[in-house]
């Protein structure tokens, strides 16, 4: 009965959307004064070459493309630590293919069709990636797009200008997946965003896949979408908004006794996650000055810390419930200049525990960097730009403070000690 109530309860807030969604439709003046007939498709895209050195081995992403953060100690039999081996790489597989198709008009919108892949695929092998793939319809003051784009934490209008490929991560979300959005001008300057979010590329960890492998299931399983809500207001050179976050795993379908083991259980035991976002822009023709801001719950498929661990089990049936991991996330990013650019990114995130302890401080946790306390980033960047040539070398010092978990006080850690990597990144990109 409690299992209906819950479904009942979240087709009710499925339904709350797509009736906001037709509700706020009802009010925009869907009016075209310009009528499309004809398909147009413009190609676009760019060649680049990544080429780095770092001082230490890496936790990272996309073949080590995408630096998170430094690995951490493990010393050897004499007390040197293995992981303070440096490494070099030279790659060009983040070079990049798009077509815009400019549809007829639809519904008397606007409408597009917009696809984009890469070669970095997700392994160490090079494979051809979808990074992008939507359609998106128009009206005079609202939109709905369907289709693969940047989650509503990414905030395309307001992410850093880095050289990496990593654009800030882990310290700002990176992560792309299937959503459906519809976006309402509620004022001049002032815009409201609803969004449905899956999982496809970026997904979530949990006890059902292999160890460190990700999967869309549990989301999945949860019959619930990942819900958010933006407001956004832009006035001039600055852009103002904020974001509400809420994800539900189920992380198994059944359990298992840990007395006998030949005893299964169905479970319907969720994880519920929520987050919080503020974000700020100033720009002109030759400043920006970004910031931005996120507490967040369990956000291990943004490739930012976290996850979550299982804060209770009965080893009569082996039923589990679960607790979320808190994290506080910030960046701030300047640059200055058109030819010669110069840009200063400084990121921070520190881990506040997690809103219950848990059964283990090693084992059914489910997370990235549950053991880091603190890390930061300070990473300037100097970029020769061209009209569609650029060259750009950056420096990004990154440190970990890696400790012990403390699963009786919530996961909090203590004994905590820096790690660092100093990362030393040269970019050739030539758009067209």
């Amino acid at each position: 009965m409690t299992f209906l109530i819950k479904l009942s309860m979240r087709k009710y807030i499925i339904l709350f959307f797509f009736t906001s969604f037709l509700g706020f439709r009802a009010f925009s003046n869907s009016k075209d004064s310009v009528l499309v007939d004809k398909i147009k498709v413009e190609f676009s895209g760019f060649f680049r070459a990544d080429y780095w050195y770092d001082s230490r081995q890496i936790v990272d992403a996309v073949d080590g493309l995408f630096l998170l953060y430094p690995k951490k100690p493990e010393l050897d039999a004499n007390g040197d630590d293995i992981q303070a081996a440096p490494n070099i790489n030279f790659l060009a597989m983040a070079t990049r293919l798009r077509t815009n198709i400019r549809m007829p008009d639809l519904f008397s919108a606007k409408s597009i069709i917009f696809i984009e892949g890469d070669f970095t695929g997700m392994s160490t092998a090079v494979n051809v990636r979808l990074r992008h793939a939507y359609t998106k319809l128009q009206w005079n003051r609202s939109s709905l797009l369907v289709g693969l784009t940047w989650h509503p934490l990414f905030v395309n209008d307001v992410f850093p200008t880095v050289a990496s490929l990593n654009t800030g991560a882990p310290f700002q979300s990176f992560n792309r997946s299937p959503q459906l959005t519809f976006q309402q001008k509620i004022a001049d300057g002032l815009a409201l965003s609803l969004s449905l979010v899956y999982q496809s590329d970026s997904r979530s960890l949990g006890p059902n896949a292999a160890p460190n492998e990700a999967s869309s299931t549990y989301l999945r399983n949860g019959m619930l979408p990942n819900l958010n809500g933006n407001l956004q207001f832009v006035k001039g050179s600055f852009t103002l908004g904020g974001s509400i976050d809420f994800k539900s795993l189920r992380p198994r379908l059944f359990t298992t006794s840990l007395i006998n083991p030949t005893f299964k259980y169905v479970t319907s035991e969720r994880i519920n996650s929520y987050s919080g976002m503020l974000y700020l822009k100033y720009q002109t023709s030759n400043l920006a000055i970004k910031v931005k801001g996120i507490l967040g719950q369990n956000l291990y498929e943004h490739l930012l810390l976290g996850g979550y661990a299982v804060s209770s089990l009965d080893s009569l049936t082996g039923k589990e419930t679960y607790t979320p991991s808190n994290h506080l996330f910030l960046f701030s990013n300047i640059t200055y200049g058109k030819k010669y650019q110069f840009g200063l990114f400084l990121g921070y995130a520190k881990n506040l525990g997690t809103s219950n302890n848990f059964v283990s401080s090693t084992d059914r946790i489910y997370g990235r960097g549950m053991d880091i306390d603190y890390m930061y980033r300070i990473s300037p960047t100097l970029s020769y730009i061209d009209d569609r040539f650029q060259v750009s070398t950056e420096l990004e010092y990154t440190a970990s403070a890696f400790g012990d978990i403390n699963k009786d006080q919530r996961g909090k850690i203590t004994n905590s000690k820096i790690t660092n990597n100093y990362r030393v990144l040269l970019v050739v990109q030539y758009s067209f």
